[in-house]
């Protein structure tokens, strides 16, 4: 397994960022499960991005670029779709 994400494909990028970034999504919903926290704060699911900004500079150390421009990109789309479902829910709202 170490040897997998020790290479420099597009693979590996996608799957060490949309990875993390699921992870992070299913930890945060069980987290608010125990605590018994049955509303919908998607706001908390902001906590998402940060994993794959650790990973992403991982990988910038150890100069695996199309792993790093793989997860940028990754991370842009899944920011995109996050912020399109904050506003379509009203959790984000942008009036005063």
């Amino acid at each position: 397994m170490k040897k997998f994400f020790e290479q420099n494909k597009v693979i590996v990028g996608l799957v060490a960022g949309l990875g993390s970034i699921l992870a992070t999504a299913a930890l945060i919903t069980v987290a608010m499960l125990i605590a018994g926290d049955t509303s919908t704060h998607l706001s908390l699911y902001a906590g998402c991005f940060v994993p794959p900004l650790l990973i992403m500079r991982y990988y910038v150390k150890q100069q695996h670029i199309t792993v790093v421009k793989t997860i940028i990109v990754s991370l842009f789309i899944t920011f995109i779709a996050f912020m399109f479902l904050l506003f379509k829910t009203h959790s984000l709202n942008l009036n005063p």
